[in-house]
């Protein structure tokens, strides 16, 4: 399939889904979009709020601010029952700063990411996001707060603005002598557990993605940083207002899709 026939499959593929659809592909090291529909819409972010929260708090420790062995205290009342890492057997007062931005990202825990939002505080995540030009995303909640969500205090971001995100890393990546917060950053998201998305029908050698899912009721996203032979290369897929709660199957079924025919296409 060639990048034009791409084009088409995406069209079809899109006309055909039972839900709304904002895709971002860009080529990293020239910058140049390849692939975009609706990328600008603003949706809500689910827990790809999460990688601005990675982002300020390896801000803070290149800032020395923080270090990543500064321990956070996580109190029993903290601690939400979806979490699967702060269970009785893994209880401790405090775990290392960076132990629980692995957890946030790799498994997604909202325990982990409520914390580290009490640590950072939500205008340190707003003001990165402004500052990196992700201009649409905003932290206006914490996980699994339901009343704020009933409020209409939704996260939100946009395909663009999550390529912001990870365009910022990538070049902070790059170099002969990158600081070791950053390199970490990028560490942790290529360790992301949840493969239901784009990676869901991949086979074989396993490819070296950098990413972040995201999952609410009729939502479900992938975005992140496919590294291949050919370069480097950001692929942001978002789904809303589907037929799916917490986006299984039909939405990740369709993230699955799209990873697949872009892995073939461009590595």
């Amino acid at each position: 399939m060639t990048p034009q026939e791409l084009d088409t499959w995406l069209k079809s593929e899109i006309a055909a889904f039972p839900g709304r659809v904002s895709l971002l592909m860009v080529d990293l090291k020239r910058g140049e979009a390849l692939h975009a529909v609706e990328p600008d819409a603003v949706v809500p972010a689910a827990s790809t709020i999460k990688v601005p929260i990675l982002l300020a708090a390896m801000e803070a420790v290149e800032r020395k601010e923080l270090a990543l062995s500064t321990p956070v205290e996580v109190p029993e009342g903290a601690i939400l029952p979806d979490t699967t890492v702060f269970e009785p057997g893994n209880r401790r007062p405090a775990y290392p700063l960076l132990e629980l931005l692995y957890w946030m990202i790799t498994v997604s825990d909202n325990t982990a990411a409520n914390v580290l939002i009490d640590l950072l505080g939500m205008d340190a995540v707003n003001g990165l996001c402004r500052r990196w030009g992700a201009e649409h995303t905003c932290l206006r909640r914490k996980m699994l707060d339901l009343v704020a969500q009933a409020a209409g205090r939704e996260n939100c971001t946009t395909a663009r603005d999550q390529y912001a995100l990870y365009a910022g890393l990538w070049r902070r990546c790059r170099g002969d002598h990158p600081k070791q917060c950053w390199m970490l950053a990028l560490d942790t998201l290529l360790r992301q557990r949840c493969q239901d998305a784009f990676l869901r029908y991949l086979n074989g050698p396993s490819p070296t993605v950098a990413h972040k899912t995201g999952g609410l009721d009729h939502v479900h996203h992938d975005a992140g940083i496919f590294q291949t032979a050919w370069g480097d290369y950001y692929l942001g897929c978002f789904t809303w207002e589907g037929p799916s709660l917490d986006g299984e199957p039909e939405q990740a079924q369709f993230l699955g899709r799209v990873g697949r025919q872009f892995y073939e296409v461009y590595s």
